[in-house]
């Protein structure tokens, strides 16, 4: 199985322009590891975001020359993979689907939400940071913030796991579970339950409510010490 291992930076204005672009092609099987890599700067005039990723627009423009067969060579990559993995695939494949529509010609797997890599550390929005996960699993960082830089972190970690085959295999079974929306079932005194749980009020339904994959509703609604309905 052939994984095309992305990531993209963007400019954060409103529409999430994309000014850089990274990708390896990543083998999983008895012999695990990566293939081959392609990373351009976008060319775009401004850049809201060069503080956090260091990206001048004035050297995006030096990318003109290459950027295009650079967008080629990604593009015969995703051909040959089987899946494309994203640490935040919802971001990245809005980004991917939106500038550059059949580029990627395979289905997303996320890394942090599809992938049990073991690690648990879940903040307020319902994730973690890939820096984080790394630092769980030994690996040192030494620069963040570009999108090769990402998607070279999110290879070691690859790397680094003791049964990739079963990862992988794992996560594509929950990826392809359809996703449910549930309720609690909670009492306005017991609503802390519900907030306990990572259920989020809707003020407009009046309701406390989750998302989650199919798959994982059993076990989910087990460990809970209230009811849930179905929307």
């Amino acid at each position: 199985m052939k994984l095309l291992i992305l990531d993209t930076e963007t400019t954060t204005d409103t529409e999430n322009t994309p000014c850089e672009i990274s990708a390896t092609l990543y083998q999983v099987g008895y012999y695990s590891g990566a293939i081959a890599s392609v990373s351009t700067l976008i060319p775009v005039e401004a850049n809201n975001a060069q503080a956090i990723n260091g990206i001048s627009p004035e050297l995006t423009q030096a990318a003109h020359p290459v950027y295009q067969p650079s967008l080629e060579l990604l593009r015969e990559m995703s051909a040959i993979a089987d899946y494309a993995v994203a640490f935040n695939a919802e971001f990245d494949s809005g980004v991917v689907n939106q500038f550059f529509p059949n580029l990627i010609s395979v289905p997303w797997l996320c890394a942090m939400r599809d992938f049990d890599w073991g690690y648990h550390r879940i903040n307020s929005h319902g994730g973690y940071k890939l820096t984080d996960l790394a630092l769980w699993l030994g690996i040192g960082i030494s620069t963040v913030h570009r999108a090769a830089d990402d998607v070279r972190l999110l290879v070691e970690c690859l790397n680094r796991h003791k049964n990739l085959p079963q990862l992988v295999e794992d996560a594509i079974a929950l990826a392809e579970s359809p996703m449910v929306e549930i309720k609690a079932l909670v009492s306005y005194e017991d609503r802390h339950k519900a907030s306990k749980a990572k259920f989020v009020w809707d003020g407009e339904r009046k309701i406390w409510y989750k998302s989650m994959r199919e798959c994982l509703l059993d076990d989910f609604i087990h460990s809970l010490d209230f009811d849930v309905s179905i929307v």
